[in-house]
C-alpha cells in the first residue's frame, strides 16, 4: 500500500511512518520541518525511516504543493497529522 504521512518528523507521524515502512508499505512523508520544536530532534527521528527504500520525503509546506504531490504520486490512503 502507498500512504501518503504528513507530520513525518514529527512524533507520531514518524512513529507511524516507521511502523508502515516495516510492513511493506510505501511512505511519502510530507514535513516542513519548521522550527516550532528542535529541529535537530525531526532531523533524527527523519534519520531512522530515510534508510528505507520504501520512503520518499518531501519537505514542503501543505498548501499548494500537497496538491501536486497528491496528483504526481497517487494513494491509497492519507494520513494528516499535522
Amino acid at each position: 500500500m502507498k500512504v501518503l504521512v504528513t507530520g513525518s518528523a514529527g512524533f507520531i507521524g514518524n512513529n507511524l511512518s516507521e511502523k508502515l515502512l516495516n510492513r511493506g508499505d510505501e511512505v511519502i512523508g510530507i514535513d516542513n520541518l519548521n522550527d516550532y520544536y528542535d529541529v535537530t530532534l525531526k532531523e533524527a527521528r527523519l534519520d531512522k525511516i530515510i534508510i528505507h527504500n520504501n520512503f520518499t520525503e518531501a519537505r514542503i509546506n501543505l498548501e499548494i504543493e500537497m496538491l501536486l504531490l497528491m496528483y504526481s504520486k497517487p494513494t491509497n490512503q492519507i494520513v494528516l497529522l499535522t
